[in-house]
């Protein structure tokens, strides 16, 4: 994955664009339930996972693209200016486990080699919030589908697989 993790990392905020490009402005301000963040700040916190990720594996302090602007807009500026920023950033060559990278989880505080800070923490989380943002859009009536997610599924319009 070390050889590859940037064009990854830029083909996750690609889905997250596509994704938040089909949401309508309307639905930023909605959430799954009420003590949870909204759409528009799970698809911030998603693209600056990328970020928190990448940064710590150059051994530098991770740059935050998070804005005070609000709406659709917002969003996709963000994803658009940290996929333009990871694209002028060196590649990693190799995770080096013999690093350890320290970081706040919630309220915990984690030491973990590199290799556990993606693969444990980086990834889940930016999926997390990128599934919070899908589950919204789907939950609020969006065309949205595995293949927006991931970038690889395809299905007609009108297919389902618990529908007859």
């Amino acid at each position: 994955m070390s050889g590859h993790i940037k064009q990854l990392f830029k083909g996750y905020l690609l889905q997250l664009e596509t994704i938040v490009n089909k949401v309508p402005p309307e639905l930023f301000s909605e959430s799954l339930t009420d003590d949870m963040f909204s759409l528009e700040m799970n698809a911030k916190i998603a693209a600056n996972f990328v970020l928190r990720g990448y940064y710590p594996l150059l051994g530098e302090e991770a740059v935050l693209l998070m804005s005070d602007e609000v709406g659709k807009a917002a969003v996709v500026s963000q994803i658009i200016a940290t996929r333009e920023l990871l694209e002028t950033l060196p590649e990693i060559r190799c995770i080096d486990d013999s690093k350890v990278i320290t970081d706040k989880a919630g309220f915990s505080e984690i030491e973990v080699c590199q290799s556990d800070f993606i693969h444990r923490y980086i990834v889940p989380n930016y999926f997390f919030h990128m599934g919070i943002v899908y589950a919204i859009a789907k939950s609020n009536g969006v065309a949205v589908s595995k293949g927006d997610f991931d970038g690889l599924h395809s299905y007609p319009a009108d297919f389902s697989f618990v529908s007859s």
